[in-house]
């Protein structure tokens, strides 16, 4: 859903004429979605004379439901409220900003366009992208080639190529999955994925020894290595096995050895990890923890659920992905969910994660006795958003009781 936030009152955006300032995208196209901030000059305005726009471009499931925008003076308040728009819709992809030109916007948004309409989803209100779709864009084989290294992070190994490579074909995203390869790799394989997540993604050194290329006539010096992929979509998951050949930090060849389709108890089994969870008492109105008082807060994503509110906390950077073994849910810094029930639990796959969370509370709530600790919690699987997800018509405690009873026989 469309959002717009009116800085003043108001002057019309779509019936002045805009001069562009300044743009910048997030470089975390590889993770599948790229931020995007944009200023306007609004040249025919008196007091409105600044125009906002943040897009969201998901390339995995694309759509227009991400966006906002503010129309205001150069005053603090507009710029408050758009720092919250670039915390709220960028703070948890993870990157750094790149500054982008006029025409690179431009082409951006019309390639997006074409995307989205090949996926059947409906153009976006002319207003909003009209102005940017007159002009010109870059046209040649090296723009385009610069702009994608714009929207990528900065491969540094092997484990990191790898992991973006497969996460790019399962999720349908070819064109950021050709541009980490360095010759033609044939990605048929791929074609009947549709939108597909990468769960979890492990590599090792097959060979790094003199191999012919088959099909290719020519040998080869790259390494070798067995990658098994936990791939998962809205209807089932498979557990795939390939072979990835790498040089100079590109791939230069990929082979499917099998894809085997399995059941939900082999994907809990392969991704069952330890849960650390504190569980607080709250004697104080549940909005008093905001993200105004709440530090890690403010680089939360917040869900509205049937029993609470449920921040995620994602971390600062997308380092998981440098690892040996990827695991998607290693983007996640912990978890706040805030019960009707005047429960706060926090939760993350990582003891010292949780303690910081807990300093951060005690530092907010420094001078008042408003939060108390009751318990804390080591599961050896995820418990939490089973919690959350369940509507459990009680607290934590009754809910954690419930699911370690023995099954009476």
């Amino acid at each position: 859903m469309f959002k717009v936030l009116d800085g003043g009152l108001s002057e019309s955006a779509s019936t002045s004429r805009k001069k562009f300032i300044s743009a910048c995208l997030t470089n975390t196209r590889l993770m599948g979605v790229v931020g995007i901030s944009v200023w306007w000059e609004l040249e025919d305005n008196v007091r409105d004379t600044r125009y906002y726009q943040c897009f969201y471009l998901d390339y995995e499931e694309p759509s227009y439901d991400t966006y906002e925008e503010v129309i205001g003076d150069e005053s603090e308040d507009t710029l408050r409220q758009v720092e919250s728009i670039e915390d709220r819709l960028m703070g948890g992809l993870g990157g750094e900003l790149r500054e982008i030109s006029e025409k690179e916007l431009r082409t951006l948004i019309r390639d997006y366009i074409f995307l989205t309409r090949r996926s059947g989803v409906l153009d976006p209100p002319g207003s909003r992208v009209d102005h940017i779709l007159e002009g010109e864009f870059i046209d040649t084989a090296l723009e385009t080639d610069a702009l994608m290294g714009k929207q990528c992070e900065e491969i540094t190994g092997d484990f990191q190529l790898i992991n973006y490579f497969i996460m790019r074909c399962v999720g349908g995203d070819l064109p950021a999955a050709r541009f980490l390869t360095s010759d033609f790799v044939d990605l048929r394989d791929f074609r009947g994925f549709g939108a597909s997540t990468l769960v979890m993604n492990s590599s090792e050194l097959d060979s790094s020894e003199m191999r012919d290329r088959p099909g290719k006539g020519s040998f080869t010096t790259g390494k070798f290595y067995l990658v098994k992929s936990l791939i998962e979509n809205e209807r089932e998951s498979f557990h795939m096995e390939s072979e990835v050949e790498v040089e100079d930090l590109k791939v230069r060849s990929f082979r499917m050895i099998s894809l085997d389709e399995i059941t939900d108890t082999e994907v809990n089994f392969m991704t069952r990890r330890d849960e650390y969870v504190s569980l607080l008492d709250l004697d104080t109105d549940p909005m008093e923890l905001s993200k105004e008082r709440v530090a890690f807060l403010k680089r939360a994503q917040e869900t509205p659920y049937a029993t609470g509110r449920l921040f995620l906390v994602f971390n600062q950077n997308n380092d998981h992905v440098k690892e040996q073994v990827y695991r998607i849910y290693d983007d996640v810094f912990g978890t706040y969910f805030i019960t009707d029930f005047g429960e706060l639990i926090l939760s993350s796959f990582k003891r010292e994660n949780l303690h910081a969370m807990e300093e951060d509370l005690l530092k907010s709530f420094v001078e008042d006795e408003d939060i108390f600790m009751v318990s804390r919690y080591n599961f050896s699987m995820p418990v939490v958003y089973e919690y959350v997800r369940s509507e459990f018509p009680g607290d934590f405690e009754d809910f954690v009781e419930m699911v370690s009873e023995p099954e009476k026989i």
